[in-house]
Parts: structure tokens; C-alpha cells; sequence
């Protein structure tokens, strides 16, 4: 047995894979294009760090937005971290850049595929000021221990 026995992270482990998953579908769109039938519905947090939207976009939706990956769209781009692509939102062509850590959901209806993901740690610089301003909220657990 080793000493420095470690723990394995699976849920950790599955959405690096989920992520990779959409990573290597997308790459692979962006070679070939879209077969058949499918399309894709992509969620993600718009306030995540690294996201390129508009400002347009990114005051409609402040929080969280899905596209839709279907006839319409040119310049998708993958790379290890990101993917960008040009949409068309009310006639105007926006570039998006969309980091592969800060998706919500991916769905493929044609295919009935579905994943979801955890919204875990998806802006440090916001989940910095929350611990900040939320120390009010903080319950400290020897408050609840009984003394020994």
C-alpha cells in the first residue's frame, strides 16, 4: 500500500470527460459540418470568466444563455479551452467565444443525448466577493459540537 494514497475524483473525472465529449463533437463539426438531422443546444454561464459575448447579448442575458448549433452558423473554431462561432442574433452576426467550463447543458434532440453540468466554481472573481460579503453567513460547526 502506498503512503500517499489519494482518492479518486470520479465526479471530477466524468465531466472532464462530459466536457471533452463536447470538445471532440464540436471540433469534429467544425471539420465535416452537421450530419443529418442533428443540431445542438449548448446553455452556458454568460458572466463566466472568459466569455466573449456582446453587450447586447450580455445584458439580455445577464446570467445564462443557450444557442442553438443548427443551420445558421459560420467560423466554429475548437480549441482545448473554448470554442467560438459566428450566430445570428435579430440579423446581426455576434462572435461568441464560449469556454468548455462554463456550459450548463448540451443536447442533441435528434439524437435524444442529453448532459448536464455541474454550476460549480464557474467565476472566481465572483464567488471571491460572495465569500466576502457573505461572511455574515457563515455557521461555524464547533457551534454545534457538544463539549466533551
Amino acid at each position: 500500500m502506498h503512503d500517499n494514497y489519494l482518492t479518486i475524483d470520479y465526479d471530477a473525472l466524468t465531466v472532464e470527460a462530459m466536457r471533452g465529449l463536447v470538445r471532440k463533437l464540436l471540433y469534429d463539426i467544425s471539420e465535416r459540418g452537421l450530419p443529418d438531422k442533428h443540431h445542438f443546444y449548448i446553455s452556458y454561464i454568460t458572466n463566466y470568466k472568459d466569455v466573449v459575448i456582446s453587450d447586447a447579448l450580455r445584458k439580455k442575458y445577464p446570467d445564462e444563455m443557450t444557442i442553438v448549433i443548427e443551420n445558421s452558423f459560420w467560423d466554429l473554431n475548437v480549441d482545448k479551452e473554448s470554442f467560438t462561432l459566428k450566430l445570428s442574433f435579430d440579423g446581426i452576426k455576434n462572435t461568441l467565444t464560449i469556454p468548455f467550463n462554463s456550459l450548463v447543458s448540451f443536447s442533441d434532440p435528434f439524437a435524444n443525448f442529453h448532459l448536464k453540468f455541474p454550476k460549480v466554481n464557474y467565476n472566481e472573481n465572483k464567488i471571491k466577493e460572495n465569500k466576502i460579503s457573505n461572511k455574515e453567513n457563515i455557521i461555524n460547526i464547533k457551534d454545534f459540537k457538544k463539549d466533551k
